[in-house]
């Protein structure tokens, strides 16, 4: 049995580079092609080396955050370091099958924001509010991860000419909660709302619940982009007091930001809910944020990456969960070519060896800062750069790139001005986009966020044929490509995934139908919570 310590190498390894060869591993890692072969059948028997008392609890976290708990063997893994630590769940939450009589239940789910906006009477702040939107206004459509359509508003949507002409289909007699007719100008009023609005040239009626849109390019992810457009009534000058969708307002205290929900009594679809109701609160300090979860008075608690740092200093034993990730965000270092130092592609390879990526793990997911004199001896000459970031945790990371470069000094410049003359690199959250949706904005030659001078004739035929692709597999896999050759030319290297984080006794159980938040929150009538 290999060590521990390898394994978690190796595991590491291919979630960073998952298209890695075992050949590509064993030069990344440091060991033989033969002994990664090893080792991967060694990651399904993990649970045994686990039994070894001396592994740490901040070993164990760390493993836990490496494992998918979606794999059974590494879902059982999971179970065993929950159990050695202590951690238990008191039931679950779960997509519930089709006919299945469950009991109604209830749901107390939290918001962690440091921001003291507290809204205003009339509309909570911008966290609660995404909450609410998906709540108490149904999407035209649902389209999720696995190609799967779900009808709400609309019953359908068609291709008519490629994918720049679609023909949607309402449902008939649609009506908001106090009974008035959901009108196709509402319906269109919210297409210019949405983010398609800049390439929208026309919207027509097409019949009596028909609606013909006509855009100025191909879009073949348009039916994706239905499930986050959610009419609203015009003839309510009160937000969520006449809703579309399954859910409610029923009080709403904006001095403590705490919203109760119920359920829609005149839902047009009438699916009944084991959901019965639901609170929102919202909080500013993780302690009691975190207390409220221990105390079982908060079932779940919504925390984003970038804000588990506020959570590091408050110990619980309460099972954080990690949502599946779905290749859409990164902690990445894009490089500037165009400097001097990173013209040369020697100097590109030091330093994307040179990067502790463990390390960079260990930060991000449990706040561990590495001490100055545990930092590795240089096996190169120092890479001097200068890496342009924003405040908070990239200010971190900032540093510790540049100590494992070998920065003699690291002084992280704002990314806004003229960074191309400024940094050699800069360090961002780039969001990839659904399918790779976003690919083109950073890596074609004129993509509006490529700011730091990429350019590859090739990369742009690749980005124009996944731009004109429509089946999910197609482009999950010229995607990929389109990343695996940016990260050969060094124009980016990617540090780290960004995750959606939950802390709560209830274990979810993810499926093809619950694999991101904005699932959870639109399926919200299809979940069930059982309680031990």
């Amino acid at each position: 049995m290999s060590k521990v310590d390898t394994l978690l190498k190796l595991i590491a390894y291919q979630k960073q580079h998952p298209q890695a060869s075992d050949e590509e591993i064993a030069q990344g890692i440091g060991m033989s092609s033969r002994h990664v072969r090893r080792c991967r059948k060694e990651v399904n028997l993990l649970k045994h080396q686990l039994e070894d008392p001396t592994l740490q609890p901040g070993q164990i976290r760390f493993i836990l955050s490496l494992l998918n708990r979606r794999e059974p063997d590494q879902k059982e893994i999971a179970q065993q370091l929950q159990k050695q630590m202590g951690i238990s769940y008191t039931g679950s939450i779960r997509i519930r099958q089709p006919d299945e009589q469950v009991s109604l239940n209830w749901l107390e789910i939290g918001e962690f924001s440091s921001s003291i906006e507290m809204g205003s009477p009339d509309r909570p702040d911008r966290l609660l509010s995404y909450w609410l939107q998906r709540l108490c206004y149904d999407p035209l459509l649902m389209f999720y991860r696995n190609g799967e359509v779900e009808g709400r508003i609309a019953t359908g949507c068609e291709a008519v000419e490629g994918n720049s002409q679609w023909q949607l289909t309402l449902r008939e007699d649609l009506r908001w909660s106090d009974g008035k007719p959901i009108t196709l100008e509402e319906i269109i009023a919210a297409f210019s709302e949405s983010r398609m609005a800049p390439i929208i040239t026309e919207i027509k009626p097409d019949g009596k619940n028909q609606l013909r849109v006509q855009l100025s390019q191909e879009e073949p992810l348009f039916l994706f982009q239905l499930r986050s457009i959610c009419p609203v009534p015009s003839h309510s000058s009160q937000p969520y007091r006449v809703v579309s969708g399954p859910y409610q307002v029923k009080r709403f205290r904006p001095d403590a930001m705490i919203i109760r929900c119920e359920q829609n009594p005149d839902y047009y679809r009438g699916v009944e809910s084991s959901v019965d109701w639901l609170t929102l609160k919202r909080f500013t300090h993780p302690a009691n944020a975190v207390k409220a979860v221990e105390n079982g008075t908060l079932d779940l608690l919504s925390v984003h990456l970038d804000s588990m740092q506020s959570f590091y200093q408050v110990r619980t034993t309460v099972p954080c969960q990690q949502w599946p990730f779905v290749g859409e965000t990164y902690y990445a270092l894009f490089l500037n070519r165009h400097r001097e130092l990173l013209s040369d592609e020697r100097n590109c390879s030091l330093l994307k060896g040179a990067i502790d990526y463990q390390r960079i793990n260990l930060y991000l997911r449990m706040g561990q800062i590495v001490e100055e004199e545990d930092l590795s001896p240089l096996p190169h000459a120092p890479l001097n750069i200068r890496i342009a970031s924003s405040s908070g945790i990239f200010r971190y990371l900032a540093h510790l790139i540049g100590k494992s470069a070998g920065s003699s000094v690291v002084n992280p410049i704002s990314v806004k001005g003229e960074m191309r003359e400024e940094a050699d690199a800069f360090l961002t959250q780039p969001v990839f986009g659904f399918r790779y949706s976003n690919l083109s904005l950073f890596f074609h030659s004129d993509g509006e966020h490529n700011f730091f001078g990429y350019s590859n004739p090739q990369v742009d035929e690749m980005l124009s044929q996944l731009n004109g692709t429509a089946n999910p597999g197609a482009r999950r896999r010229i995607g990929r490509q389109v990343l695996s050759r940016a990260q050969e030319d060094f124009a980016v290297i990617l540090l780290a995934p960004c995750f959606l984080y939950t802390l709560s006794p209830l274990e979810i159980q993810f499926d093809d139908k619950l694999d991101h938040i904005s699932d959870f929150i639109q399926n919200m009538t299809q979940l069930t919570v059982e309680r031990h």
